[in-house]
């Protein structure tokens, strides 16, 4: 029964069915979207927005909703609801088997000409066998077909459930993350939705209070404490302290909760007032436990690198740290641009190569890597390869088969969180020497813990600080004002005296004038003055992805300039010619969070496209891979780490003041190989440079590293 039909001019209110005609626009991280819809009766279109993403053309929905006037689009109707119904006629339903994996427009129309208005009661009696004897369709391809009819099945489904939370666009990532236990756990424990990316606890809760969970409940305060602690962890912290998280959780809540309640939530511990989960406390004290034995042993390799006459041309800081790297089983090599950690480094590779060691090289991304790679001269390569480590998994290398080394350098170290940290130790002998290098004024990992820092606060390893910036490096206006910034000092706009001139910087308060900047300097300023190529050579950077010069806005208008003609591929998700980024680990395609790959072609029959990777080879991903794909004109900082580009353009604007520190212009400016722009004003500028720190994360490691 409809409350009002699209001829109640007066009516506020609409419930009734739709037939969705087009899509307008779709958001592809919040379930937004607008939508061109009709009554099934026929009439005038008329636009439906809200959270509809899930609907798609050709589908019918339930939809309810209130009426509205924009400026710009006149009448529409926001949703409130829109849950999907089997499609009626023949175009919708050869529209809805058209989505089946292998089946396409073609079987579609034969399966609905073989089996007539009851095609969707046959293939749910039998899909197997109905998509096989489809002519052309293999067995492996049926299989494939009957694999994507029950996903949509179990879809639609948990549509019907989610709808009135409001919820329906979230149906898809919940199969996705509990296949077939995705309705029970959405009766049973609604909180475990949180696990899933863009569900969070309002969300979860507003599911479990319509399920009569009363709002006092024990299990409620649990859930949000759980919650609370998994975000902290999220922004790097290995623990809450207990008023912290208490405090926490009655913002979520909306009630103080009994400290005693939240000490006792399931997978949480007590560690003397301060609060891990179960699984971050027992790496904690893995890391420190191990790493207080090494440095408590003396070292394993028979090696005095001084019995050797060293370069001439290393100063005595580095010559300290590659004799650190043998007098000590764990040891640190760190400082800033330009001041000879890479030289050390290969002096240190040298060094074990000379005394007949067997010597291995990683770091944590698989462009850190290369790059170690290629300026030492000795193979290098992510952690995760290195140790055969596929996560969720266990790693090749662990307790009982450490990886056969007697000295493993670890590049990027500051990007190194607590469980990474664990892995990497766990994998390696006790016996094993290893030297962490890196930047310990960079950003902090991604992730619970900061191993690196803690490791160097505690000061229970040998540590060796360059500080000395090499006369070739101080040329560089990037490195001397990478050392500014760092040092709480804005940097100097104009070159000194023997300088180049690689670090510019240009004022554009306005956030749209600062916009079009950066879009100007990528696509014309780039190739002309620094001679790169504005989409594979000059790299993008932003804190924030929302906001007017945001990373979203940002790609928009890149993409527009840089690649206006490319192709439309995957679903018009992208075009040919794009530049992207993997952003979740995919060890099957041998693609690291992070890797930077270039659209090279799209095959819609085989399902899949074809990518160059930055390391100059080619790779085939499945569309079933591509959903971690995201556009790489422009990035995050936080995503950067661990590489260098040519030419680096980074946002330092007003409108993200709140992200803006530090640690991270320091390590945006630093990411910049050849040329740096900095687009923005002097004022966010100047706040960055006095914000030491973003924010302070609670970790136990330096104090357990003290104490051993």
């Amino acid at each position: 029964m409809r409350s009002a039909t699209l001829f109640d001019a007066d009516a506020a209110s609409y419930t009734g069915m739709v037939e969705v005609l087009g899509v307008i626009f779709r958001a592809e991280d919040d379930g937004y979207a607008v939508l061109e819809v009709q009554e099934p009766d026929g009439g005038d279109g008329f636009a439906l927005v809200g959270p509809v993403a899930h609907l798609g053309p050709g589908d019918r929905a339930e939809v309810s909703g209130e009426w509205q006037t924009h400026s710009r689009y006149g009448r529409q109707l926001r949703a409130q609801g829109a849950v999907p119904l089997d499609p009626a006629d023949r175009e919708g339903q050869i529209a809805y088997l058209s989505t089946l994996r292998h089946i396409g427009k073609k079987r579609a129309e034969r399966l609905v000409d073989q089996h007539g208005e009851e095609v969707l009661q046959v293939i749910a009696a039998d899909p197997q066998r109905t998509f096989q004897a489809l002519k052309g369709v293999s067995v492996d391809q049926a299989a494939a077909a009957t694999q994507s009819w029950h996903e949509s099945r179990a879809v639609r489904e948990l549509h019907v459930q989610l709808a009135p939370h409001g919820l329906a666009h979230l149906a898809a990532p919940i199969h996705a993350r509990y296949a077939e236990r995705a309705l029970a756990i959405l009766h049973e424990d609604p909180y475990r939705l949180t696990e899933v990316e863009g569900v969070g606890f309002a969300r979860a809760d507003k599911i479990a209070l319509a399920a009569d969970m009363p709002p006092e409940s024990d299990k409620r305060a649990q859930a949000a404490a759980v919650y609370s602690l998994r975000e902290a962890e999220g922004a790097g912290n290995s623990f809450l302290p207990m008023d912290e998280l208490a405090a926490r959780t009655a913002k979520l809540i909306g009630l103080v909760p009994d400290p005693a309640v939240l000490a006792t939530a399931r997978g949480l511990v007590d560690d003397d007032g301060r609060i891990y989960r179960e699984l971050t406390l027992e790496s904690e004290r893995a890391v420190a436990a191990t790493l207080a034995r090494r440095l408590a042993a003396p070292p394993h390799l028979d090696h005095d690198p001084g019995e050797s006459d060293p370069a001439e041309e290393l100063t005595d800081e580095q010559w300290a740290a590659v004799h650190g790297a043998f007098a000590s089983r764990v040891s640190v090599l760190t400082g800033g641009p330009g001041v000879g950690k890479t030289r050390a480094t290969k002096e240190i590779v040298l060094a074990a190569e000379d005394a007949g060691a067997k010597i291995a090289l990683c770091a944590p991304t698989g462009r850190a890597a290369r790059r170690l790679q290629e300026t030492t001269g000795h193979e290098a390569q992510t952690i995760h390869r290195m140790l055969e480590w596929i996560p969720g998994g266990d790693p090749g290398f662990g307790p009982g088969r450490p990886l056969p080394v007697d000295l493993v350098i670890v590049d990027e170290s500051s990007m190194l969180n607590l469980r990474l940290a664990e892995v990497l130790l766990e994998g390696l002998a006790e016996t094993t020497h290893v030297v962490f290098v890196g930047d310990a004024d960079q950003l902090p990992p991604i992730g619970a813990g900061k191993p690196f820092e803690d490791l160097i606060e505690s000061g229970a390893a040998p540590v060796v600080r360059l500080t000395q910036i090499f006369r070739q490096a101080a040329k560089s206006m990037i490195t001397t004002a990478a050392h500014e910034i760092n040092q709480g000092r804005p940097p100097h706009l104009e070159p000194g005296p023997d300088q180049e001139r690689d670090f510019f910087f240009i004022e554009r308060p306005a956030p749209e004038r600062a916009l079009e900047t950066v879009v100007e300097v990528v696509a014309e300023r780039a190739a002309e003055s620094f001679g790169v190529d504005p989409i594979r050579e000059v790299q993008t950077l932003a804190p924030m992805y929302r906001g007017p010069v945001g990373i979203d806005a940002l790609n928009a208008r890149l993409q527009a300039r840089l690649n206006p003609d490319g192709k439309q591929a995957v679903g018009e998700r992208f075009r040919i010619g794009d530049r992207l980024i993997q952003t979740r680990n995919s060890h099957e395609l041998g693609l690291m969070n992070g890797s930077i790959v270039f659209l090279r072609r799209d095959d819609p029959d085989e399902e899949s496209i074809v990518v160059d990777t930055d390391e100059g080879g080619t790779l085939v991903m499945p569309y079933s891979e591509t959903a971690t794909l995201k556009l790489a004109y422009a990035i995050s900082v936080h995503k950067a780490q661990g590489c260098e580009v040519p030419v680096i353009v980074a946002v330092c604007h007003r409108s993200h003041t709140r992200m803006l520190t530090r640690p991270l212009l320091y390590t945006a400016i630093t990411r910049a190989r050849r040329d740096c722009v900095l687009v923005g004003d002097s004022a966010a500028l100047a706040a960055a440079v006095r914000r030491g720190e973003g924010g302070s994360r609670h970790s136990g490691l330096a104090a357990r590293l003290r104490d051993n």
